[in-house]
């Protein structure tokens, strides 16, 4: 993920929604995905992928959309410890890399790295542009309408919770006997 940043602070792309960032990191490291054969430079960008090291063969252990929900769960865990740690940061304009972990990204060298890398600028290039709309249209297309597709990063606003004085007692051992 931190590669991506770096890859969209390159290029001027601002990355200013999670969901948009979860997004452009799966498919970067999925990015066979969306070529579907109907832009005129799927084919450059699939030779370019497999010359990368990516694989045109999908994991037969799981679906795309099973790995995009999966992914999607840790996606908020793994931001805080980037921004935790002081290599990516939120501000105006949006998830962005900073000095500290353009160091870092600099300081990979390896064959994955640099695949990652040819791989996000491909995806950015490709989703970057769209709506919102759009790219949840397309996202849907590409890995399946499932239950698993469901915003997990939305907030919980309807959940009713009752008053800590309204809930049972707990047991005076502690429900432990």
């Amino acid at each position: 993920m931190l590669l991506l940043l770096a890859v969209a602070q390159q290029e001027g792309r601002k990355i200013q929604s999670l969901d948009r960032l979860g997004y452009y990191d799966f498919f970067a490291d999925n990015p066979f995905i969306v070529l579907d054969g109907s832009k005129k430079t799927d084919p450059v960008d699939a030779v370019t992928l497999e010359i990368a090291g990516f694989s045109r063969a999908q994991l037969a252990y799981a679906s795309s959309g099973q790995r995009f929900a999966s992914r999607r769960r840790r996606l908020q865990h793994d931001v805080a410890q980037l921004v935790a740690l002081r290599l990516a940061a939120i501000d105006s304009n949006g998830y962005v890399i900073t000095p500290q972990g353009a160091q870092v990204t600099e300081a990979l060298r390896t064959a994955y790295a640099d695949a990652y890398r040819k791989s996000s600028e491909i995806v950015l290039r490709r989703l970057y542009p769209m709506s919102a709309k759009s790219l949840e249209s397309n996202v849907e297309t590409w890995l399946g309408h499932s239950s698993l597709l469901l915003d997990l990063l939305d907030e919980v606003t309807d959940a009713v919770v009752p008053p800590l004085s309204e809930l049972p007692a707990a047991p005076p051992d502690g429900g432990n006997r």
